[in-house]
């Protein structure tokens, strides 16, 4: 009888459904906190560029009529928000769907560094290896004629990010079986990383558009890291929030046992 009492309690896995809402909740938040980043920070490198271009056009259409917006700036910048916001929902759904799924396989005694690690690692597939290999461009850069290559470039950047990911996975997961210590497995993960991360920027071809000599290089560096801060915070809430969330849902379901 005594023995039933003091009976420690184990974590149940937390249902799909369960996962699923409140990873869509943190995916809204950090939709919301990215909007409000673009906003605040994004909108002051964009605002230059546009500036620029204004200037290119009354330049090349001297004596023409300007062509009518068909939206504000502001219709624009709300239509940004909203689409900021809905991209982490969007994310955060796929994000639930590969949780579930290899949640038993990451490390991490509780789900906190579990979710965490898994939006470092999206993170560093979807935001930070396109910026390293094919960076984004303000408004005043870019050919239009150059659309459909820029595409395919980052595709593949994409795709060889989630075949290294796998890679990298398997390589772990063959350590372990094998019964190779934690260090030597991080170390064989970190050496396995750089070898496909150097093979992906010799393989692909980089940005085939050039940036024009009246484009200043504070313009468009300045828009670089604001979009790519953009994305830190997305996935940092994503990864922070979802994580909270379902740390305190497994945290709960243990304290009621």
């Amino acid at each position: 009888m005594a023995e039933t009492l003091y009976r420690p309690a184990i974590a149940q896995p937390p249902r799909f459904g369960q996962l699923f809402g409140r990873l869509v909740l943190a995916g809204a938040v950090a939709g919301a906190l990215a909007g409000v980043f673009s906003l605040l920070v994004t909108e002051r490198a964009i605002a230059p560029a546009l500036a620029l271009e204004e200037a290119r056009a009354a330049a090349d259409g001297a004596g023409h009529e300007p062509a009518e917006e068909l939206f504000s700036r502001g219709e624009q910048l709300l239509g940004g928000f909203v689409g900021t916001l809905l991209a982490g929902v969007v994310v955060a759904v796929v994000f639930a769907a590969v949780y579930a799924l290899i949640r038993h396989r990451l490390p991490g005694r509780t789900d906190f560094p579990r979710v965490v690690l898994l939006a470092a690692v999206g993170f560093g597939i979807f935001a930070l290896l396109p910026a390293l290999k094919i960076p984004a461009n303000p408004p005043a850069v870019g050919d239009p004629a150059t659309v459909g290559t820029r595409t395919a470039i980052y595709g593949a950047v994409l795709l060889c990010g989630l075949i290294s990911a796998m890679l990298v996975s398997a390589l772990v997961s063959y350590l372990r079986s094998r019964e190779v210590g934690q260090a030597a497995s991080a170390i064989a993960a970190v050496a396995a990383t750089a070898v496909l991360l150097v093979v992906v920027f010799v393989l692909i071809p980089d940005n085939p558009d050039t940036i024009g000599s009246d484009v200043p290089a504070t313009l468009v560096w300045n828009f670089r890291l604001a979009s790519l801060g953009q994305l830190v915070v997305l996935w940092a809430a994503l990864g922070l929030v979802g994580g909270w969330l379902i740390d305190r849902l497994t945290g709960s379901s243990v304290a009621k046992r």
